[in-house]
């Protein structure tokens, strides 16, 4: 996966809110809130309206630093978590002074008390889904981490019986995140599992062909924040009554940072065959390993884009910082394994 990171308004749509007031409680209109990105450097303004009201909207999930100023008044600054696809409400106090001196506010990371929608929902951070174990390396498994949303993790399809988690999906599919169709057997309070919706990046994913099914799943380096909303959404996620989960991409910021892992197994790690007979029974030979060579691989990259110049003169390069980023993750899969299985046929006697 390779993306450009630029703004975009279709692609986020997680909001910040809140009302700028006095020590007294009074609304201060004309205030000058900032909202700065810690990742990218993105600066955006806005002035507070008549009843001390801001809003910032589409914004990727991520740390800001939000804050407000205003004439005869101390400048606040405190530091904050947008949450993918969210609106939250940040209320700031400024109190009496200059304008030159600053009020810092600290320990304000835990999130407040949401009371900007009645959403039941659960967002679920890059951290948790680099290091929660997932069969399959499957973030659309951690779902089941929302409250109201239910899974036991056995798989079904295409007529098929229940199967261990991730083997199979609807229309035969292949195995972990490069399923053809991917149908997480997660229930949200209640509905069936071809109830559910699927985004990534605001665009749908859903399959044509089988309700509740994902026709792209994102590898675990490539996702930024996954939100699942369980009940109570708003109308703009609207066309099931499932669970929606919303995934949002990992965007490159001002700092190159990257990953890479490596999976490996072959038939000296495996466990013997027990239905190769015992040693020295000629009947069935001696006991052998499973015959399974698997090799699962990927990384990802990310930063600041730097482009050459061509005789324009100034520096020799433009730098990206604050401006443009790229990122680009990929995983590959290479398994080998044998099967047996039993035929009866019909013979002479």
């Amino acid at each position: 996966m390779l993306g450009l990171a630029a703004p975009s308004k279709a692609q986020f749509r997680a909001s910040v809110q809140g009302t700028v007031t006095d020590v007294a409680g009074g609304v201060i209109p004309g205030a000058t809130v900032t909202l700065a990105s810690k990742e990218t450097g993105r600066t955006q303004q806005a002035q507070t309206s008549d009843g001390g009201f801001y809003r910032f909207s589409n914004l990727s999930p991520g740390s800001y630093s939000l804050s407000a100023e205003n004439a005869g008044f101390k400048k606040s600054i405190q530091d904050i978590t947008v949450k993918a696809e969210e609106v939250q409400g940040f209320d700031l106090t400024l109190t009496p002074g200059e304008v030159t001196e600053t009020v810092l506010v600290t320990g304000a990371t835990e999130q407040p008390l949401q009371t900007e929608n009645a959403n039941v929902d659960r967002a679920i951070t890059r951290q948790e889904v680099l290091r929660l174990p997932q069969v399959g390396r499957d973030p659309y498994e951690l779902a089941r981490l929302t409250p109201g949303v239910f899974g036991q993790g056995a798989r079904t399809g295409s007529g098929d019986s229940v199967r261990l988690p991730n083997t199979t999906g609807p229309g035969g599919s292949n195995t972990s995140i490069f399923q053809t169709e991917n149908q997480v057997p997660i229930s949200a309070n209640g509905q069936r599992v071809s109830a559910n919706n699927y985004q990534i990046d605001g665009v749908s994913v859903n399959s044509l062909g089988h309700g509740g099914a994902a026709v792209v799943t994102p590898n675990q380096e490539s996702v930024k924040e996954v939100r699942v909303l369980s009940s109570s959404f708003s109308a703009e996620h609207g066309r099931n009554s499932g669970a929606q989960v919303l995934v949002v991409s990992q965007n490159g910021t001002n700092v190159f940072h990257g990953s890479a892992f490596f999976k490996y197994n072959n038939p000296g790690l495996n466990a013997f065959n027990r239905y190769g007979g015992p040693i020295g029974n000629s009947g069935f030979g001696p006991l052998v390993r499973v015959e399974n060579r698997f090799r699962q691989f990927g990384g990802s990259v990310g930063g600041p884009l730097y482009l050459p110049r061509f005789g324009e003169g100034g520096p020799a390069y433009f730098s990206g910082k604050n401006r443009l980023f790229f990122f680009f993750s990929t995983e590959g899969l290479r398994e080998e394994g044998t099967g047996s299985s039993n035929q009866y046929v019909e013979t002479s006697q």
